[in-house]
């Protein structure tokens, strides 16, 4: 009798000191771990977010001769991302930059984590759906087992990546539609055939909008020069095309000048509008020489469709129109012979008086590039210069992106 009042009273003992971590029960089992961690859908990388916890204490043991057996301890619910245990798990948060411009940056028409299934023992929602990336899709999670918490946790879906990276994008009707293939191309302007040489992206998706850029190439070269980007060239598209790294598309028209040629740039933009999957908001220009002269053209009159332009070593032809402000990068040697710098300044100070710019500038940067302070917000005026001729700046392809970008 004196055995069996002790077993009983560690029986009581133990379950005091337990609490609600231990339970009194038959079943000697020991504690089961939760579910493993998952990587939430959407933005950047998957933002984690703790997850399921256990529903139900461990099983206590049972008396063995005079000694009570300690009950197993509570189960831990797995942390979760995508959906499991009984707490809803937040998708991966949107990013912050452009398309590019970098992997991953926010905005894009990606949809984030869908919602994972629920475990053994609750069903519970997934993760919540977030933006996408910008050229990188992001990583979904992976599914989370376990046998403590009973409620294992499913990861939530990989989200898309979006191209452009900006929440503002306005996206073209062209979006969804087999797009036309990169190469040597024609359209009809007033009754005239005209040239341009289109470049795709590797990967092009016909759901998500691009920048689209137009580079105008000099008098002594075509639009070949400026799609393979040879010499005084670094790369294709004024080195351009590899700073991008997938999230923009490019045009090369050949022997486009002057107000003359507005017509040919407003066609190809609408073409390109009905065909390709743009982001509206984002159309640029950049040129060299006569090129430059062209970009400089739009950039007066065609400030409602462009959002930003980059001529190197040009000049305004006539008068500039009456546009609104307009971003403005532009570079020029200073030792050019065939358009002397000052017509380059003259260009420069049309565009500070259209964006509102101050009379002062930023120290300049490496390159020699200064920004005008006061500007309109988002529409800039960069000024570089170098010791150089009649060519395109050395540092035009990182300098232009890194302009651009932001935009």
């Amino acid at each position: 009798m004196r055995k069996a009042e002790t077993a009983v009273q560690r029986i009581l003992l133990a379950c005091a000191i337990a609490g609600l971590a231990l339970a009194c029960g038959k079943s000697g089992t020991s504690a089961g771990t939760g579910g493993a961690v998952g990587s939430g859908g959407g933005g950047e990388i998957g933002t984690e977010a703790t997850g399921g916890t256990a529903t139900m204490p461990g099983s206590g043991g049972s008396v063995v001769d005079d000694a009570a057996a300690t009950g197993g301890s509570t189960g831990n619910g797995g942390r979760q991302t995508g959906g499991g245990g009984s707490l809803q798990g937040s998708g991966g948060s949107a990013g912050s930059s452009r398309a590019d411009a970098s992997p991953s940056a926010s905005g894009g028409v990606a949809s984030g984590g869908r919602s994972g299934g629920g475990g053994t023992g609750t069903q519970s929602s997934g993760g919540i759906q977030a933006g996408g990336g910008a050229t990188t899709s992001a990583r979904g999670g992976a599914a989370g087992s376990g046998v403590g918490g009973k409620t294992s946790a499913a990861g939530g879906a990989s989200g898309g990546g979006g191209t452009s990276g900006t929440s503002d994008a306005k996206p073209s009707a062209g979006c969804g539609k087999t797009p036309p293939a990169s190469g040597r191309a024609n359209i009809t302007v007033s009754g005239t055939s005209r040239e341009y040489i289109l470049k795709l992206p590797d990967g092009y998706d016909a759901n998500h909008p691009y920048r689209l850029i137009f580079g105008f190439h000099g008098a002594q070269y075509d639009d070949n020069w400026v799609a393979d980007g040879g010499a005084p060239l670094t790369g294709p598209f004024f080195g351009l095309e590899s700073e991008a790294k997938g999230s923009a598309i490019f045009v090369a028209p050949q022997k486009a000048s002057g107000s003359g040629d507005l017509a040919f740039v407003d066609a190809m933009v609408t073409q390109f509008k009905s065909q390709l999957c743009i982001d509206e908001n984002r159309v640029f220009a950049a040129g060299f020489s006569m090129g430059a002269m062209m970009t400089i053209t739009i950039g007066c009159s065609r400030s409602d469709t462009f959002r930003a332009i980059a001529p190197m070593s040009g000049q305004i032809q006539g008068s500039c129109g009456s546009g609104s402000h307009i971003a403005y990068w532009a570079s020029h040697g200073t030792n050019d012979p065939t358009i002397n710098i000052s017509n380059g300044q003259a260009a420069r100070d049309e565009f500070v008086k259209r964006n509102h710019c101050g009379t002062q500038t930023s120290s300049p940067d490496e390159n020699n590039c200064a920004t005008y302070q006061g500007c309109d917000a988002g529409y800039p005026v960069v000024w570089c210069t170098f010791d150089g001729v009649h060519e395109p700046a050395p540092f035009a392809g990182p300098a232009i992106w890194k302009f651009l970008a932001p935009l």
